[in-house]
């Protein structure tokens, strides 16, 4: 897939407006009840602390601008805990401004090529790629990455000669450097990659690690010096970000890896360490063996403990009983030195040794620390104290706002009796209810859960099923049969609404029509019933307008038999039956007499659904014929004038954007196939789409349209690029699991 999205900068101040909503509005959900001290730990609670923190700092870089460029390692640590935050919040801001951090330095390192610090932001590149699939997102970085990998790295790390430039001399570079290149490896397979930051990470280490206090020097200059109180000098975020790089390393090694044993050997002796020098306000201060000499509380280092102590819990290396109250603490402090406005305080500045730091200063991998931190906490919370059922995985680079489906008897079959009779879907995060229908498909009986979902890209939903009556649901979709009207079969959704004509209408020759016929609307409102009543709907009345010609062809998308560059046409529809009418879904069934298509006698049932949210109907068409295969055409009637045309055979994407229409507009047309479609075409009529339909199973695509007045989607590029992610969406649905 091919990414598309930009972000100018009015749009970036618009999404940062946005970007504190969700956290407002879900925190007030969450504090309908007195808080405990323990609530402070729940994942609600510690995702709204995250966008707090990670608002602020968008704010502040967008109305400050950049203290260090893009690329630098400051920033990379930062961007690392936005990544984390991406995946847990429901809001698509915060990845969309990583895109932007992307497109801004061309998807390229810092200007030094071997210089850690330079590269740290291959770490985003790598996990953005992990989400979007664009290969242009990894490329330069790659290169770089082959140019590392065949190094010799032969050179001592003694601090001479810039030396730190070519090699990880500093302790600080085993976060930037290492997992750089095992994000790499992890999301293109290659194992150089991940074998090179291991032999590297080992160079290091055999230089660095102090053995006797399982701590890293900053540096070769740092072997012999000594605290005021005689304690060697070992830096509270050197080794922060050390034991950081240590859980990314480990991230992204198979389990087979042969080297982890030994990563996972020195984590332990780390996390020891580590844990039992926390002080008694529950950070850990600048200088970890004299922290009385730099009495402050510091962020940076304990955001980095807090993540990589809650990880190893998280993954079974460390014991809960002896490093959860740790951990507690340590996000007890970090909380604490958040300002109401979402500032970080207590952040030590750009240094290379134990210093100060003050309420006031904060700086942007402190918030990256943050981030991390709270990521891991969530993921205790929701693995170990969480009411979750279901868990909802957008493994695209899409916004995904649309109506999932769940067997019935699959969903229901781990709740109680009384759920089972009533239930309420809830957003674990943010304490909102999500939206359900059950689908009976016709039968007596509910055959499917449906639930509409909003996942931002590469992020995940946690849903909670209990007892309860669901909140009422305003209706989206809405179909029904118009016999005051010819026998129409007419639906709609928030979006558009269609039609489809019964054999009344062939009593008149001039007004008889054969395919889909589309309404424009402009509004959220269900209108069908009004506009025919009103029956001027020819008209824009301020809702929406009927412009759409169908005539003798297939008008928006409809399927039929085909042969020798003949549609076979069957009459309209002999009869209907609606199987599901709302909120989120509308579905319906019409059934057409045999007619001959060529020398096959044919006859079709056509069955329709149509989702809240959604341009697209899903056109289930089952044939009934004698033999195996059956060609059909899916058309769209073309205009005289020009207009825009899509045919993408490999996704199987047709699109039409028709030519203006005086002052009601313009209309987009389109249909989507599961599959590549080969032969696609245009004749003096229609565009068209060949495909074999078979007796067994139905003929399956979507189709649907978009009104550039409508308020969503104004221009063929628009209309274009929604269908060919709704193509993608269809390969790689929500990936939806029941604990």
């Amino acid at each position: 897939m091919k990414m598309k999205t930009i972000l100018a900068g009015s749009m970036i101040s618009m999404l940062l407006l946005q970007a504190t909503a969700p956290a407002r509005a879900e925190t007030s959900v969450i504090q309908e009840r007195p808080l405990s001290a323990t609530d402070i730990f729940t994942a609600p609670l510690v995702r709204a602390q995250m966008e707090k923190v990670a608002s602020w700092q968008w704010r502040n870089i967008t109305s400050k601008g950049w203290s260090n460029p893009q690329t630098d390692w400051t920033n990379g640590a930062m961007y690392a805990g936005m990544v984390a935050l991406s995946k847990i919040t429901s809001n698509p801001f915060y990845i969309q401004r990583l895109i932007q951090v992307g497109k801004d330095n061309n998807w390229n390192t810092g200007p030094e090529r071997f210089f850690a610090d330079d590269y740290c932001i291959g770490q985003m590149y790598s996990q953005l790629y992990a989400v979007y699939k664009d290969s242009v997102m990894i490329d330069r970085f790659r290169k770089l990455a082959d140019s590392i990998a065949e190094a010799p790295h032969t050179e001592g790390l003694e601090w001479k000669n810039g030396i730190h430039r070519r090699e990880w001399a500093w302790c600080d570079a085993l976060f930037m450097g290492p997992p750089a290149l095992a994000y790499l490896s992890a999301v293109t397979g290659d194992s150089r990659y991940l074998e090179t930051a291991d032999k590297l990470w080992w160079k290091t280490t055999d230089y660095l690690f102090d053995k006797a206090d399982s701590l890293y020097f900053r540096d070769q200059r740092f072997f012999d010096q000594k605290e005021k109180n005689g304690a060697k000098v070992f830096w509270s975020r050197g080794n922060g970000w050390v034991m950081g790089g240590l859980v990314r390393m480990m991230d992204n090694m198979p389990e087979s890896y042969a080297g982890k044993a030994r990563f996972r050997e020195l984590y332990k002796k780390m996390a020891y360490k580590i844990a039992s020098l926390q002080t008694a306000d529950g950070t850990w201060h600048a200088s970890l063996l004299d922290p009385e000499s730099y009495p402050s509380k510091e962020t940076s280092g304990t955001g980095f403990y807090v993540y990589a102590l809650m990880w190893g819990v998280n993954n079974g290396l460390l014991p809960e009983k002896d490093f959860l109250p740790v951990i507690q603490k340590g996000w007890q402090a970090l909380t604490a030195c958040v300002q109401p406005n979402g500032k970080l305080g207590f952040v030590q500045v750009i240094a290379a040794a134990p210093g100060k730091a003050t309420a006031d200063d904060t700086e942007v991998y402190g918030v990256g620390a943050f981030l991390l931190a709270g990521s891991e906490l969530i993921k205790y919370d929701l693995h170990k104290n969480s009411s979750a059922n279901i868990v909802i995985n957008n493994t695209t680079g899409f916004n995904r706002e649309e109506v999932i489906e769940i067997p019935y008897t699959q969903f229901t079959a781990k709740l109680g009796k009384a759920a089972r009779k009533s239930f309420k879907v809830t957003d674990v995060l943010s304490g909102q209810e999500i939206p359900q229908q059950l689908a009976y498909e016709g039968s007596k009986t509910p055959q499917k859960v449906l639930l509409l979902v909003n996942v931002a890209p590469g992020s995940s939903l946690n849903l909670a099923v209990s007892e309860g009556t669901p909140a009422p649901v305003k209706a989206m979709v809405y179909g029904r049969f118009v016999p005051e009207r010819k026998d129409d079969y007419a639906w709609e959704n928030d979006r558009m609404a269609y039609r489809m004509y019964g054999a009344a209408l062939e009593k008149f020759p001039k007004e008889m029509a054969y395919g889909i016929d589309v309404w424009a609307k402009r509004t959220d409102d269900l209108v069908i019933d009004n506009w025919y009543k009103l029956d001027n709907y020819h008209h824009d009345n301020g809702q929406g307008i009927d412009f759409y010609s169908v005539g003798l062809t297939l008008g928006a998308g409809d399927t039929a038999p085909y042969g020798k560059d003949t549609i076979y046409f069957p009459k309209n529809y002999r009869s209907w039956k609606t199987l599901d009418n709302g909120p989120l879904r509308t579905t319906f069934a019409l059934t057409y007499d045999t007619w001959q298509a060529g020398n096959t006698a044919v006859s079709v049932t056509k069955i329709i659904s149509l989702d809240a949210g959604s341009q697209l109907n899903r056109m289930r068409v089952q044939y009934n014929f004698k033999g195996n295969t059956l060609p059909v055409v899916t058309g769209i009637v073309k205009r005289k004038e020009p207009g825009a045309v899509l045919l993408d055979e490999k996704n199987g994407v047709m699109g039409y954007w028709e030519p203006v229409h005086g002052e009601d507009g313009t209309l987009g047309l389109g249909c989507v196939f599961p599959k590549s479609v080969a032969g696609m075409k245009t004749d003096n009529v229609h565009l068209l789409s060949p495909g074999t339909a078979t007796g067994n199973e139905p003929y399956v695509y979507y189709s649907g349209a978009a009104w550039n007045k409508g308020g969503r989607i104004a221009t063929a590029e628009q209309w274009f690029d929604y269908l060919e992610a709704f193509a993608q969406k269809i390969k790689e649905p929500l990936k939806v699991t029941i604990q």
